[in-house]
């Protein structure tokens, strides 16, 4: 079982991200190898809220892109949703297409000019339209515009988060 870890090597200087090294000699931030560790833990739990037999630590895909993910347990000892359906609520964001996993933070920028909505956008809400983006250097102004984050929702699905940015926070302050 852990012949496979003696080929990873672990960076503990470089902010190298791969959360599972695809070929010998790639490189594993600490927390990642911690994680992908634990991953492969014999313990599996009964996901709550989808039923499926999950582990609570694992790789999730999206979009041609993987993260490793640690689910918090319950007051039961169990977790809500397996690691598959984690990875089916991540949406892309509507500027830049990048993947917007479950816990990420997120923007709700309206369109401006002629701005064509891509099909894969999320709609956060009609009037004004408002389409749920990354906090990517790419694509948000800042940090400042985080609104939220992409969490689980009630149907499965994922949902925004809502949160007031910094500066709807300074103008309640001084409003």
């Amino acid at each position: 079982m852990f012949d496979s870890f003696l080929n990873i090597m672990v960076d503990f200087q470089q902010n190298h991200i791969s959360p599972k090294p695809s070929e010998k000699g790639e490189l594993m931030v600490l927390d990642n190898f911690f994680l992908r560790l634990s991953s492969l833990s014999p313990f599996r739990f009964t996901a709550t809220k989808c039923g499926h037999r999950t582990k609570r630590c694992g790789a999730v895909s999206a979009f041609g892109r993987s993260i490793i993910v640690k689910m918090p347990v319950r007051e039961d000892g169990s977790v809500d949703y397996c690691l598959d359906c984690i990875g089916k609520m991540a949406i892309r964001c509507a500027w830049c297409g990048n993947p917007i996993f479950i816990d990420d933070s997120v923007t709700l920028y309206t369109p401006r000019g002629d701005f064509q909505v891509p099909d894969h956008a999320t709609v956060y809400s009609e009037k004004p339209l408002q389409l749920v983006g990354c906090l990517g250097w790419n694509c948000a102004d800042s940090g400042a515009d985080r609104a939220g984050f992409w969490m689980p929702g009630e149907n499965g699905k994922g949902c925004v988060q809502r949160m007031e940015t910094p500066h709807e926070m300074i103008l309640r302050a001084t409003g």
